[in-house]
């Protein structure tokens, strides 16, 4: 008689059928996971030695072609999978450019060699495909070196399933100084700082934000003055980060940061006194209010504005140039509402010169759709299309599909250009189309983000796309430009690149930036109004000078950061020190720097930053360099300024009744709004009164706060 066997011994042997694996949601993400499916491997444009696939897995379609079809399927082998290309060289097995990229016997090994078996199938027509993306957490601070922190992923598909993703996905973190991220997420913090960690898999990518502080929390955390919104955002976030604000600036420091902020001036002696002599606790706010209804703060805003426009960039001359920056400078001193300021120009056409705003589209190469795509979504949106114009954006979620459908909004733009007289011009051809470059189809008008659009007879369906643009629901449009303000005056985006909008790159203050946006949409699209209240901050108006705790301090605004000064905020502030002006070829005897568009040629304003004819940045380069310490040491510009006749220092050495020490003390207020300390004076009389000759004593010292730091910079 046969002895019975337990049900549960029979149930344990009996095999378990394994679930059949997805090409899509099991294999694909390896290929991404491992980094070989990366923009600088087989992800790249071209590939790499005869093998391509999907950037970041975002078209599996193709993968599946290239990894069973390609190449005669040569590739895998259905005999013995093991033996397979696709398991053998990214295990090593046998030389691979790309080195080990999973080990035998590895749950990736496993899962492909599993697939390869089951008989390398696709998955079946209308099976899920992943929708969002999702990290936890989104935001954390981390307290203590060596801390660790696991994430954790999970997907959404079409279906309306979830699934736990935190294997399958690739890390990358921004900062590998601040944190260290494991292939299967897990955080170890190196140093004190902030970064983001980039999750991607399928096409999709997001960011975690990592915060890490050495110690815990402060018990007597000191309270700074709140004046706004801007404040409170701020030093909320400080408090969370153990960062003690900087004091409030002086009256002298915030003084010539403000003027040279709002209008790009220094101030005048007369201005300096009357401000440090007030008593008034309400001065520094008037002071905002009279600078911002100054012409000057237009002159300053149309120049940073035709920087963003690439204004007077044109070939045939500077005309078309001064028209749009004149255009620009009228609409920022009546305070034009910036939606409908940016409506006029992406609807412009006609006659470059009876209307200005026509060349806002000349100079974007000629009209060509896919640049003024690239233009426009950088310039209005703070988006980069660039990457998505030939494959699939590497760093955030647009496809080319996405590129082509919003460049088709462009396809009868045109430009009628004659060169030799005033008659060239901007139009709309009665027809126009843009050709997807892999379907060499029509593409048909797409929001980016939203859904297709359609032209009627005779309409120009850029009216369609600026109203979507600058639409109230559009957080991007109010965002990008807040962001920019907030560089200008802050010395920082909160998101950077300035115009790098993207998942993976987010703001350094979430919080601040959607609040700025809003107010900002609330109040009219009103420059001037957000501008004041930055201005009246007391973020903005605190000193330069760092702390013990904020020192390392680079995006938090915890103290004012130090920026060079604009070319043409050096060259007029030379000039007024002086009482010597520049004199422009074409202009009048006076004119300012800040006030001439950017088709007038100035050596030393192309030396230091100003735009260059046809540069296709939209920000400056504003870094030091080697030509422009030359040009400060022993320059044209600079000896001319501090030794030609008939300016300032020799009225004041005319005037006997001016001591050496008043025109000391005059030259430094004049150029640093402050007067020299004791060891400055000093310092600066001895060489005049050693010296037989006078005049070149104070040339030196005129040269020496030239060259110096507290002049060149804006602190």
């Amino acid at each position: 008689m046969i002895a019975a066997v337990p049900l549960l011994l029979l149930a344990a042997a009996k095999p378990v059928d394994k679930p059949r694996l997805s090409f899509v949601k099991d294999i694909v993400p390896i290929f991404t996971k491992s980094g070989c499916a990366n923009s600088n491997c087989h992800g790249s444009i071209r590939g790499q030695n005869g093998f391509k696939l999907s950037l970041f897995g975002y078209e599996p379609e193709l993968d599946y072609e290239a990894i069973v079809k390609a190449q005669d399927g040569r590739r895998i082998n259905r005999a013995d999978p093991a033996q397979s290309l696709i398991l053998q060289k990214p295990t090593f097995s046998i030389p691979h450019g790309g080195g080990e990229r999973f080990k035998i016997g590895s749950l990736e090994y496993n899962a492909i060699l599993d697939w390869l078996r089951d008989g390398a199938t696709y998955d079946s027509a209308g099976s899920p495909r992943l929708q969002t993306l999702r990290v936890t957490p989104e935001e954390t601070i981390l307290t203590g070196i060596g801390a660790r922190r696991q994430l954790a992923v999970s997907g959404t598909y079409t279906d309306g399933s979830t699934e736990d993703l935190t294997r399958k996905v690739q890390y990358t973190a921004n900062d590998e100084s601040v944190v260290e991220v494991s292939p299967n997420g897990e955080i170890r913090t190196r140093r004190a700082g902030e970064t983001a960690i980039m999750v991607r898999t399928l096409g999709k990518a997001v960011a975690a934000r990592i915060a890490v502080v050495e110690n815990p929390p402060m018990k007597n955390y000191p309270e700074a003055a709140r004046n706004n919104f801007v404040d409170e955002l701020v030093y909320s976030k400080l408090r969370r980060l153990n960062i003690v604000p900087s004091p409030l600036s002086s009256d002298e420091e915030f003084l010539r940061r403000v003027y040279l902020d709002t209008v790009g001036v220094l101030p005048t002696l007369e201005e300096t006194r009357q401000f440090l002599d007030s008593a008034d606790p309400r001065k520094r706010s008037q002071l905002i209010d009279r600078l911002l209804e100054r012409p000057e703060y237009a002159e300053l805003w149309a120049t940073r504005f035709s920087d963003l426009f690439r204004v007077g960039l044109l070939d045939q001359g500077r005309k078309g140039g001064r028209l749009i920056y004149n255009w620009i400078r009228k609409s920022i001193a009546e305070d034009k509402p910036y939606n409908q300021f940016s409506t006029e120009l992406m609807t412009a056409s006609g006659n470059l010169f009876f209307n200005p705003t026509a060349n806002f589209y000349y100079v974007t190469e000629f009209s060509e759709p896919e640049n003024l795509a690239t233009n426009i979504s950088q310039v209005f949106l703070g988006v980069r299309l660039e990457c998505a114009r030939c494959h699939n954006h590497p760093w955030e979620k647009w496809t080319q599909d996405d590129f082509w459908g919003f460049a088709a909004f462009f396809g009868r733009m045109g430009i009628k250009d004659t060169y030799q007289n005033d008659e060239s011009q901007v139009l709309l051809k009665a027809k126009g189309e843009v050709l997807h470059p892999k379907t060499k189809k029509p593409v048909a008008p797409k929001y980016l983000d939203g859904p297709g659009e359609t032209e009627g007879l005779d309409e120009d369906i850029r009216e369609k796309l600026a109203a979507w643009i600058t639409s109230p629901n559009n957080p991007r449009f109010a965002r990008a430009i807040m962001n920019r303000v907030v560089k200008h005056y802050l010395g920082r985006g909160l998101v950077e690149p300035v115009d790098d909008f993207r998942v993976t790159n987010p703001p350094s203050n979430e919080a601040l930036l959607d609040a700025l946006a809003q107010d900002f949409v609330r109040n009219g699209y009103s420059l001037r109004h957000s501008i004041r209240l930055i201005l009246n901050s007391r973020v903005y108006q605190a000193t330069s000078e760092p702390n013990e705790t904020n020192r390392s301090d680079p995006i938090n605004y915890s103290r004012y950061y130090v920026k060079r000064l604009m070319a043409e905020q050096l060259i007029d502030a030379i000039s007024q020190v002086t009482g010597l002006p520049e004199k422009y070829r074409g202009y009048l005897p006076g004119t300012r720097a800040m006030s001439i568009p950017q088709g007038a040629p100035s050596y030393f304003l192309s030396t230091f930053g100003r735009m260059k004819a046809r540069e296709v940045i939209c920000e400056r380069e504003n870094q030091p360099d080697m030509a422009q310490a030359m040009h400060l040491i022993s320059g044209e510009t600079l000896h001319k300024k501090t030794t030609a006749k008939g300016g300032l220092l020799d009225q004041w050495l005319a005037d006997a009744a001016i001591s050496d020490e008043e025109i000391v003390r005059r030259l430094f207020v004049a150029a640093l709004t402050r007067s020299p300390d004791a060891r400055e004076m000093a310092l600066a009389l001895e060489p005049i009164r050693a010296k037989g000759e006078r005049r070149q004593a104070f040339e030196d010292v005129l040269w020496a706060i030239f060259n110096s730091k507290e002049f060149l910079y804006n602190h």
